[in-house]
């Protein structure tokens, strides 16, 4: 007597981001956004020296970059949840990779930029000290990159539809833009500081996004 093995197709578990990724993305960009809000300003006059301690005597400093800390670190948590956990197709996965680095990167950078605070005095006298130096490179450089690899992921993730769709991709790409030009000249100019609110656009991206892929389902997989 001879037996056969019928291979059929069923149901199995799908590889999603959903569950994970999809509430950081929502919190991160909620974060985000209040962050920004309430970040505190400057009167525009003297150095840039002088510009940044009145940012940092100033009583919300502490609570705005402690919401843009949580914001980055959301994000971060989604995006490598993203890359261990797929969900999304070949390309956008390879941007994945690359902006998870970036994203974590941009996290801890924010950490040193919240106690910045702490430099206040050192700076009364208009010296630029290290730490001086450390934050205009953080926020130079990382937070502008930060902001083109979230840019980046929106156009890859829109365009394929695995990430968003061309109506967040455009929401991506802009507030990615203006963040990033503003972020990357704020230590040599005011220019541009007026995109840091279109730059808020990231946080909106963050929870469309963010709530579409937790609303999404996926198909059963084929398995013998």
């Amino acid at each position: 007597m001879s037996t056969s093995t019928e291979v059929r197709s069923h149901p199995s578990r799908v590889r999603r981001p959903d569950r994970i990724a999809g509430p950081f993305l929502v919190l991160g960009g909620v974060t985000f956004f209040a962050g920004g809000a309430t970040h505190p300003g400057d009167s525009g006059e003297g150095s840039k020296v002088s510009q940044l301690r009145e940012m940092l005597v100033d009583s919300m400093w502490y609570p705005s970059h402690t919401l843009l800390l949580v914001a980055m670190a959301c994000f971060a948590a989604g995006i490598v949840a993203i890359r261990l956990r797929g969900g999304v197709d070949a390309g956008t996965a390879k941007v994945v990779r690359v902006v998870s680095v970036i994203a974590v990167v941009a996290a801890l950078g924010m950490t040193v930029h919240l106690f910045a605070a702490t430099e206040a005095e050192a700076l009364a006298d208009g010296d630029k000290t290290f730490m001086y130096h450390l934050f205009a490179w953080i926020e130079t450089l990382v937070n502008p990159l930060w902001a083109l690899g979230i840019a980046a992921l929106a156009v890859a993730g829109g365009l394929s539809r695995t990430l968003g769709n061309p109506m967040t991709l455009v929401l991506g790409v802009v507030g990615g833009l203006a963040h990033a030009l503003a972020a990357a000249t704020i230590a040599f100019t005011d220019r541009f500081d007026a995109l840091f609110p279109v730059g808020s656009l990231l946080g909106v991206w963050g929870v469309v996004v963010g709530l579409m892929v937790l609303l999404r389902k996926g198909g059963p997989s084929p398995a013998a």
